[in-house]
């Protein structure tokens, strides 16, 4: 008689997921997500999220080992004072490292209130440590002038000459350096956070931190984290979640609905920035709001003489708060445009739209998502004032690039007669060397090689 041998169960590490910023989940976060839950036992930290993607959530089919989702409120949520809602963060990081003792936590950066104390406790308990780029990223030297520019005109009286608002915004960046990463963990009776990386500063970059090891997109990715500081031990290559398998993930769950969706009518959708100044770069000389607003409808208007039978969709970035004005302008060009609601996720308009454009400054990480998720459409970063900023999708292969208005009406005109070409590589691309093909891939690597060194 053969005796019957028990297969021996496998035991799998228990992994917490913050899905970080509501803006940016639905678009990268959430394909990690669903590669990982279909063999890790998981549980997701989530800010509230659109109604589609908690229903998508909510399918154990497409989620199987989704054990346990718990509520986050850094972005999103009841409004707190700041003391507040550093306790609350402190004590909710706490609660979950206690309550769940995972043996993995994956983050969105090591440099935000939350993720500071969440993975400081989780170090206390010996678990891996992964940071996941979650956007698009530019250089981080530029970012941090523009937003010194920009604050130096929108929080302080023009009265004020420029050298002294610019002088007391620098004072401003360090008491408030000093006072996330000093006063508020003090406050709670913990260590200050220690360390060169500051999303207050604008300086370094995530990985710098708690954060055992960064991942990121691609080799520009992986060069752009090395120059701010993060140790080359510590970073990986994990390609965007619409460029491995899970892209089938976006089809079935988002992208098919919105396709079935569009008229027969050809879509331009405009993403409209949530600033209202620019800063040129040749001198970072002011670029006004009227100019800039007066600018945008230029572009709106040549967009819809040219492409004449187009309905044209403008989306504002989710900050966007003057949406009754902002409608009141835009729909006055035309009847065949319509101005979207903020909140509403970008991806379906993108899937919808047969072309994408940037309003200057064109530097939105949904143009990024754009080209990933719908690489056969024609998308457009326009740089017409030659902005701060605005040349970060210059050397993108596969965005098309426009910084005068002659190019842009010669592109226009292409489209709307069926004659665009944009030449791009469309093979397939080689693994480049610290790169995963997938995230269980990079999960089992990385968890071993924090294993064997503890050892």
């Amino acid at each position: 008689m053969i005796k019957e041998v028990k297969k021996e169960k496998i035991s799998y590490p228990k992994i917490l997921f913050y899905g970080g910023n509501p803006y940016v989940f639905r678009s990268t976060p959430i394909g990690h997500l669903y590669e990982i839950c279909q063999v890790y036992p998981t549980i997701l930290l989530s800010e509230k999220l659109d109604p589609e993607t908690e229903e998508v959530l909510a399918n154990k089919k497409l989620f199987p080992k989704l054990e346990e989702i718990t509520p986050v409120q850094q972005f999103t949520g009841r409004k707190m004072g700041l003391l507040a809602k550093n306790r609350y963060l402190y004590k909710l990081a706490k609660d979950i490292t206690q309550r769940y003792k995972p043996d993995i936590v994956i983050t969105d950066n090591d440099m935000c209130p939350f993720e500071l104390y969440l993975l400081r406790f989780i170090k206390s308990i010996n678990a891996l440590k992964i940071s996941i780029q979650p956007s698009y990223i530019g250089e981080s030297t530029t970012t941090a002038k523009w937003v010194d520019l920009i604050n130096a005109h929108q929080r302080f009286p023009s009265i004020l000459p420029f050298w002294l608002r610019f002088f007391l915004v620098k004072c401003r960046k360090y008491l408030g350096h000093f006072l996330y990463y000093w006063i508020l963990p003090l406050s709670v009776g913990e260590k200050p956070f220690f360390g060169k990386s500051s999303y207050i500063l604008r300086k370094g970059n995530s990985g710098m931190r708690d954060a055992d090891y960064q991942i990121v997109f691609s080799k520009r990715d992986y060069e752009i984290y090395l120059k701010d500081g993060v140790p080359a031990e510590k970073l990986y290559i994990l390609s965007h979640p619409l460029q491995r398998e899970t892209r089938e993930f976006f089809r079935k769950v988002f992208l098919d609905l919105a396709k079935k969706n569009k008229k027969n009518r050809n879509i331009a959708t405009l993403l409209l920035p949530e600033e209202e100044l620019g800063f040129r770069r040749k001198d970072c000389s002011l670029i006004s709001k009227e100019e800039i607003q007066e600018s945008r409808i230029k572009i709106t208007s040549l967009v819809t003489q040219i492409l004449n039978d187009w309905n044209i969709f403008i989306k504002p970035h989710p900050d966007i708060k003057n949406v009754e004005e902002i409608t009141r302008l835009f729909e006055a060009v035309s009847n065949r445009i319509k101005v979207l609601d903020p909140q509403e996720p970008i991806d379906k308009y993108i899937e919808m739209s047969d072309l994408i454009i940037g309003l200057p400054r064109a530097a939105s990480t949904a143009l990024f998502t754009s080209f990933l998720q719908c690489p056969e459409k024609p998308v457009i970063a326009l740089d017409l004032h030659h902005e701060l900023l605005g040349n970060v999708y210059k050397d993108f292969e596969g965005i098309e690039y426009i910084d005068n208005e002659q190019k842009f009406i010669e592109v226009l005109k292409s489209i709307q007669n069926s004659t665009y070409y944009r030449s791009f590589n469309q093979t397939k691309k080689q693994l480049e060397a610290k790169e995963f093909s997938n995230s269980i891939e990079m999960i089992e690597f990385l968890f071993n090689k924090k294993k064997n060194e503890t050892y």
